[in-house]
């Protein structure tokens, strides 16, 4: 038979399972005890042993490879291979067992009857168990070797609003703008404040000099104060205009009640300007 390879261990469930070492590497003979682990439920449900023979063809040789049960009145298991007639060779075979439990397992051995030897031999127990406390202490509270261990507490935690937190953000930039249009609209009331300060010191200036200044001279300062636009400055030119309207009968006569209010206004006027005069 083929041997079967196994891993060194797995579970599935609450089941695990798991194979022995060599049981014969220092020897032909061996204490089952010694070779399977102290699991706890531990059942044996197989044995795969091999080994090689050397001995003449026509000599007789029987090997027999066993394992005796606790009580040394039966075997678990004994297997006996005839080499008679034959040449040596190697042998490979897998003995299942119906799970016996591991305390049941006594000594064990290859035993050699007639002519001829054994070598490298190998005897590997295959095995399951229940109780993976073993393995594992800490996989269960119930586990007679689980130790408690105390881990501090960790810190609350509270997760961030984020709705909230996108709200007050907003608010924030909604506050930095209206500080930033709040000092530009207190530049521009302070520029406006300044241009009619000077404004009024210019009207102020030439009030005092009677408006003797000529127009042009006023006009300058206040583009220069912006109040007008160099646009509106520029001097248009004059190609002079010939009167081409005729009049039916005649001249065109004075009006009277104008001449009276002109002089009015006239008087009107050397009164405002008596208010400035020099006394």
């Amino acid at each position: 038979m083929v041997l079967w390879v196994f891993s060194p261990s797995y579970s599935y469930s609450d089941t695990a399972y798991g194979v022995s070492g060599n049981a014969a590497i220092d020897g032909y003979s061996w204490v089952a005890q010694n070779i399977l682990p102290a699991y706890t439920g531990l059942a044996v449900n197989g044995v795969v042993y091999q080994y090689s023979t050397v001995k003449n063809p026509e000599d007789d040789m029987i090997v027999y490879v066993y394992n005796e049960n606790t009580d040394g009145d039966g075997y678990i298991f004994r297997e006996a291979n005839d080499w008679s007639g034959q040449p040596g060779n190697t042998i490979r075979r897998l003995v299942p067992i119906g799970y016996v439990p591991r305390e049941e397992w006594g000594n064990g051995g290859i035993d050699i009857e007639g002519n001829g030897e054994v070598e490298d031999a190998s005897v590997i127990f295959t095995y399951r168990y229940d109780d993976t406390c073993v393995v594992n202490p800490q996989a269960n509270p119930s586990c007679p070797d689980y130790v408690q261990l105390d881990f501090p507490e960790a810190p609350e935690y509270e997760e961030p609003d984020l709705v909230q937190d996108t709200i007050e953000r907003e608010q924030v930039f909604r506050d930095e703008d209206e500080e930033r249009r709040e000092y530009e609209r207190m530049k521009d009331k302070e520029k406006k404040k300044l241009r009619l300060q000077e404004l009024e010191a210019l009207l102020g200036t030439l009030v005092l000099n009677d408006l003797q200044g000529p127009a042009e001279i006023l006009h300058s300062q206040m583009v220069s104060l912006n109040y007008l636009s160099p646009v509106y400055s520029r001097n248009i030119p004059d190609p002079g205009y010939e009167e081409t309207i005729v009049l039916d009968g005649g001249e065109i006569q004075d009006n009277a009640r104008a001449r009276s209010n002109l002089a009015q206004d006239q008087i009107h006027q050397q009164m405002v300007n008596s208010q400035y005069e020099e006394k």
